[in-house]
């Protein structure tokens, strides 16, 4: 806590230091605006208030446009209570997605709506924000708290309501450019959009265009090599341009030695795995590129004053890409699927060993690096009606909502190796009596193939050998989402304390998707895949219905000038696994006319997911230990259940297992509960101020996950768990593990986290220029298992608990991202006649980290030194391995702030010329020894300032 206060210090100094106020980006929505009833995410109901029960960011469109990001993904990742999440510096393993993950509960558990209805998720639940052009965008609402009563499925950790611009008469154009400071990383924006409202209608259209250019991680001294201060050698990858091979009388690998030409096996040497190290970053990127193209339109028609009608569509390319290093070749009998069945004959003309080689890899480095290309093209109609109707004396309005959206990917992949291929190419061989090369013998010759030369050195592999043994995959997804929500709300009765409040719907919502996989990857001939998977395709509907109530209690009283408690509750009936009734609770108590203490009980859940349920199988083969065996001296109670299961006496451990992973229909739906309660003061002693505190809780159950195989086998038999026994397959022949199932399922235990979001707001106009001071922070108390158990105690499944991993994702295996104990944001913003300067802050707080890689190459390569690159490299802990002291080196990684400064003039011919820079004071993210791939990890800028300038004019 102390550190949290000096760092609450340290940034509302550093912000009044400037004498500037923050014109804030993103302003809490406690500025109340009390001119007419609007609707306000986390509640069906208009109010003229704005202050809720619920804790919710409002980010204005001008607001926006001073990041100086030209992206609303990139801008809403910025916000203090987003955990890690997909976005543009992921390049193995990501996909061009850039995502929301509000608490850091996951993608899939926090909601994105436009205009109030959904945004289309991909099959495993995550909504691409890339899909939203920032030109569309009148501002964003980012509820901080659960509301599934409200808005259904998924909206555990909160909800993002993206407001599209309304009202437009004019038209807009901009131009944006901006680069890193190492001249890389270039992005480009463009847009222009043109409306007309009339007496009763209103009509616009757009179009923006953005691309963003490619970083390498060459190009950056915290990636250019796997781990940052060690050096290459012994820590790259032991598979080059050079063959290792182990033929089948040997007993260590060997390579080819430098010069020679392979023809004799006096021409090898033995590896060593120090020098003979691949630095495969070189070709990586550190941040991706994409190019998005958007077009949209919208209107709207009143029929009278009562009934209006209105459209809006929208249609978004996305092309983005990812590169790896050259792709790697490898085969040995142990490999799952067709790879275990290659072998470079004896007979094959480039094998001088004069006997098989049963085991081998190699990096093509003559193929080029990996690339995967996605091509994403996102359709969105959005159809609806809307009015008012009387009952009584009372009006209401209604709506009845149409919304469809469609995203279709293609995705490449290249390039791979043909298993198929690989096996004829590999295989015997022969010259003809003109010297060219021949698959196959003499007599049997195998048309179309060519020889592969897997033994010689780099540049070996001709382009004749490439196209025969390449493919280049291509898989194709669709995710599609129609929904249509008919709504109603009003009040109903008069009570002293002001009208009682009633929002009725009922909604129909049907998904469906598919992911199809190459021939070639889902048969398992895409050499480095290792598995062999199905199709994913399926579909699923929920029909809902949901009533609010707002029941203001009391008015104009000492201690209560205003009391209001509110109730919502919606049942939820899907096709998959039946009914769900979730319901909250809300009050909102002004005790003084300058305080709001605000409060929300809410059950929430998140539904199964397309990729969750209909996943297509994935079969492989795993080492498992079975606790029936008697090598591992099974206690009489698992001995007694293994006997009650059927298993003989004294089976033998089969050791290598078939597992098959994949989706599960008989999933349920995840369970929530979110508490927050709040306090929002605003003096009346001092104008334009106002500060709120927030704290929340937020329980999940029956998390969907994978469970380890080796764990579905103990619970079944060691801790006497019957649906893990239906999961396990054994040989009738001799009671030995054939297969276990070890597809999605419900998972004991479940998750929780705690903590405070709180942040504060200035406003005051003066002689010298109107000023804006903003800060919000979200504070993590507490992260990880459900019921905060301490570290090392023993879970409800048998495993040691990990507890608390706020800051603290140091414990090898960790399933947990990386959670900040204190993320914050401040805006300071002077505005003076046509000029306005800010200053932005951005603060992440310490993390400790796991540290085994320094440590374990510091051993093996004698060199103890490095070890001292972790900050503690010889800490121990007692979670894992049963709970017993083991040694687990951490790092911790250093706290960060980053300064944005931006200045722009108002032209006196309605433009806006803007320059800025984003870390300004060219801070470098922390390195890490966890980071996939290199030593940076992806939610901090990539080291180097950004300068931007952007024009933008009206007409």
């Amino acid at each position: 806590m102390a550190n949290l206060g000096k760092a609450a210090c340290t940034l509302s100094l550093l912000a009044l230091a400037c004498g500037q106020a923050l014109a804030q980006q993103i302003k809490v929505d406690n500025e109340a605006i009390k001119l007419e009833k609007v609707e306000v995410v986390g509640s069906h109901l208009r109010r003229v208030d704005m202050e809720t029960q619920h804790p919710v960011l409002v980010i204005e469109r001008e607001a926006l446009l001073k990041t100086g990001l030209s992206d609303i993904a990139d801008i809403l990742q910025t916000i203090s209570s987003n955990g890690q999440s997909l976005n543009r510096n992921i390049n193995n393993g990501g996909t061009g997605e850039a995502r929301i993950n509000l608490r850091s509960l996951g993608e899939n558990r926090s909601l994105v709506l436009v205009d109030g209805h959904r945004l289309v998720s991909a099959l495993d639940g995550g909504v691409d924000l890339t899909a939203i052009p920032l030109a569309l965008v009148q501002r964003v609402e980012v509820l901080r708290d659960g509301a599934s009563a409200i808005y259904g499925s998924d909206a555990i950790a909160g909800v993002v309501n993206i407001v599209t611009r309304r009202d437009y008469n004019g038209g807009e154009a901009s131009a944006y450019f901006g680069e890193n400071a190492y001249n890389d990383g270039q992005r480009r924006a463009y847009d222009l959009t043109w409306g007309k409202t009339g007496e009763g209608w209103s009509v616009a259209g757009g179009a923006a265009y953005s691309k963003d250019e490619a970083t390498y991680a060459r190009d950056r001294a915290i990636s250019r090599v796997p781990y940052f201060g060690l050096p290459l050698q012994g820590t790259g990858s032991l598979t080059t341009g050079y063959s290792r091979l182990l033929p089948d009388s040997y007993e260590d690998y060997v390579r080819l030695i430098e010069g020679r030409g392979g023809t004799s096996p006096e021409d090898f040497r033995p590896i060593d795995p120090v020098t003979d190290s691949y630095n495969y970053t070189l070709q990586n990127y550190l941040q991706t590129p994409q190019e998005r193209r958007a077009l949209f339109a919208q209107a709207r028609y009143d029929f009278s004053t009562r009934l209006g009608v209105h459209i809006n569509v929208l249609h978004n390319e996305r092309r983005s890409a990812q590169q790896l290093a050259e792709p790697v070749v490898s085969f040995n009998p142990f490999q799952d699927g067709p790879a275990g069945l290659i072998s470079i004959s004896p007979d094959n003309i480039y094998n001088p060993f004069g006997e098989a080689i049963s085991v081998a890899n190699r990096r093509f480095v003559e193929a080029g690096p990996r690339r995967l290309r996605q091509e994403v093209d996102t359709t969105r109609i959005d159809l609806g009606l809307d009015g008012l109707f009387a009952l009584g004396s009372r009006e209401f309005s209604w709506g009845l909502n149409y919304t469809a959206t469609r995203a279709d990917q293609r995705e490449s992949v290249s390039p791979y190796a043909d298993n198929s291929r690989l096996a004829l190419a590999l295989g015997p061989s022969f010259r003809d009596a003109a010297g060219v090369a021949h698959c196959g013998r003499p007599g049997a010759v195998i048309a179309g193939c060519v020889p592969l030369n897997l033994i010689g050195p780099p540049g070996s592999i001709t382009p004749d050998m490439l196209a025969y043994v390449g493919i280049d995959a291509h898989n194709r997804k669709r995710s599609e989402s129609r929904d249509l929500v008919l709504h109603a709300e009003g009040s109903v009765l008069d009570l002293p304390a002001g009208e009682l409040g009633i929002a009725v719907g009922v909604e129909r919502r049907e998904e469906e998707g598919y992911n199809r996989p190459d021939a070639a990857i889902a048969r398992g001939d895409a050499n480095g895949t290792g598995v062999t998977y199905d199709a994913t395709q399926g579909s699923y509907s929920v029909n809902e219905a949901f009533v609010e109530l707002n029941l203001p209690l009391l008015k104009d009283l000492p201690l209560a000038r205003q009391l209001d408690v509110s109730l919502a509750s919606r049942y939820s009936d899907y096709s998959e696994f039946g009914g769900t009734t979730n319901s909250q609770f809300g009050l909102r108590w002004k005790p003084a006319e300058d305080v709001l203490v605000r409060g929300n009980i809410a059950q929430g859940f998140h539904a199964p997911s397309l990729l969750d349920l209909y996943s297509g199988s994935v079969d492989y083969i795993g080492l498992l230990q079975d606790p029936c065996s008697a090598e591992h001296s099974p206690s009489p109670s698992t001995l007694a259940r293994c006997q009650a299961q059927g298993v003989p006496a004294g089976v033998q451990d089969s050791e290598l297992v078939n597992i098959t992973t994949g989706g599960n229909r008989q999933l349920q739906p995840e369970r929530a509960l979110s508490r927050s309660l709040g306090l929002v003061y605003s003096p009346q002693w001092l104008e334009g101020l106002e500060a709120n505190i927030d704290w929340y809780r937020v329980q999940i159950r029956d998390a969907i996950g994978d469970r380890d195989s080796q764990a579905v086998v103990d619970d079944c038999y060691v801790r006497a768990d019957p649906n893990a026994c239906a999961r396990i397959q054994r040989l009738a022949s001799d009671g030995s593990l054939a297969r276990v199932l070890a597809t999605a399922q419900n998972l004991p235990g479940g998750l929780e986290t705690e903590g405070f979001d709180f942040g504060l707001s200035f406003r005051r106009s003066t002689s010298a220029g109107d000023f804006h001071i903003s800060w919000d922070n979200a504070y993590v108390s507490y992260y990880g298992e459900l019921h905060q158990p301490t570290r090392a105690s023993i879970l409800p499944d048998g495993s040691p608990a990990q507890g608390n991993v706020v800051s603290d994702n140091r414990n090898p295996g960790s399933f947990y991202g990386m959670v900040w104990r204190l993320r914050s944001t401040m805006r300071v913003d002077w505005q003076h006649e046509a000029w306005n300067h800010s200053v932005g802050v951005r603060y992440f707080s310490p993390s400790d980290e796991d540290c085994s890689n320094p440590v374990d190459y510091a051993e093996y390569l004698g060199q103890p030194q490095l070890a001292n690159l972790c900050s503690n490299p010889n800490r121990i802990i007692s979670v894992g391995n049963g709970g017993e002291p083991y040694n687990a080196p951490e790092n911790r990684m250093a706290s960060v702030t980053y300064f944005d400064l931006e200045t722009s003039w108002d032209a006196p011919w309605k433009a806006r010329v803007t320059l800025g820079v984003r870390n300004a004071f060219d801070r470098d993210p922390p390195v890490s020894y966890s980071a996939f791939m290199n030593s940076s990890q992806p939610d901090y800028d990539i080291p180097g300032r950004f300068w931007y300038a952007s024009y933008r004019q009206s007409f």
